[in-house]
């Protein structure tokens, strides 16, 4: 295993697993919103994450350093904000124009990095950011009419996503991937339990089904923030978004499996997000 690890394609292939990952959770987390409000159980998701994350890290938990305690809490707040923003979004839009807006991640980060670090993108990753957003559109289905507050919502939780990238890809390189997972995992708990308090969510008599969803989603975010944090440490943020952005195709895979129709236009679009990470592999100009 350690001998896997070290070829240089492992990285990528970490982000793109944990990617699938996330995107056969959406099912889950759909069905389990329809029975929860959505920050209680983000509390309750993150706390399982971070007790099992905890489990993982044993010892190594007490030579913890102050980046990765300020850096995991910076982290989580670009979560929180990517989580809330979008569900309270989802309150007022339709989902089909919340995904296409929150899409927008995929061009903010490299204008982010830009402003960050004055320096210009390759000209093949503007290309790739461009097919990527464009087969994010599609596949969400694009979207029409004005922009209000539901819009705004939806923006705010572009460029959530975008500042958790940006972070991990700063601080992952120089810290352990499993404490910075128990700061990230106990903080973005620790956050959505006090924001849902402030806005008067609680949860619901326990049943069964979103109980096991979210003690489900808890384990495999435990061991997908600990491979994203490894990951990150040599990926560069604007491939890893890219890679990121493969998630509604496999949203849609799944879903198709489960039933769902996948239209022409998103068909086009998973091929869009597909021809963006070729045309940005590692060692294009």
């Amino acid at each position: 295993m350690k001998r896997w690890l070290r070829h240089r394609w492992a990285p990528e292939l970490v982000l793109i697993v944990a990617t699938a990952v996330w995107g056969g959770a959406f099912l889950v987390t759909h069905v389990a919103m329809e029975r929860v409000p959505a920050l209680p159980f983000l509390a309750l998701r993150f706390t399982v994450a971070a007790v099992a994350v905890r489990l993982l890290t044993g010892a190594r938990l007490n030579r913890i350093t102050p980046a990765e305690l300020g850096g995991g809490a910076a982290i989580s707040v670009a979560m929180l904000a990517g989580y809330a923003l979008q569900a309270v979004a989802l309150g007022s839009l339709g989902s089909g124009r919340v995904a296409f807006i929150c899409a927008l991640y995929v061009p903010i980060v490299p204008l982010l990095q830009t402003a960050l670090t004055r320096r210009l993108p390759r000209p093949m990753t503007w290309l790739s950011v461009g097919l990527a957003a464009a087969g994010m559109m599609l596949m969400a289905g694009g979207g029409d009419g004005g922009f209000g507050r539901g819009e705004a919502f939806a923006l705010g939780a572009a460029f959530g996503v975008a500042a958790e990238i940006l972070l991990m890809a700063r601080f992952a390189p120089r810290v352990d991937p499993r404490r910075l997972a128990v700061v990230e995992c106990a903080c973005m708990a620790a956050l959505a339990l006090g924001v849902a308090w402030a806005v008067g969510q609680r949860l619901p008599p326990v049943e069964p089904l979103w109980l096991a969803c979210a003690v489900g989603l808890g384990a495999a975010s435990a061991l997908l923030q600990v491979s994203v944090n490894w990951a990150m440490g040599s990926v560069p943020a604007t491939r890893a978004t890219l890679i990121y952005a493969t998630e509604p195709v496999w949203a849609a895979g799944f879903g198709a499996m489960a039933g769902e129709r996948m239209g022409t236009s998103a068909v086009f679009g998973a091929g869009l997000i597909l021809a963006a990470l070729l045309v940005n592999r590692p060692g294009t100009k």
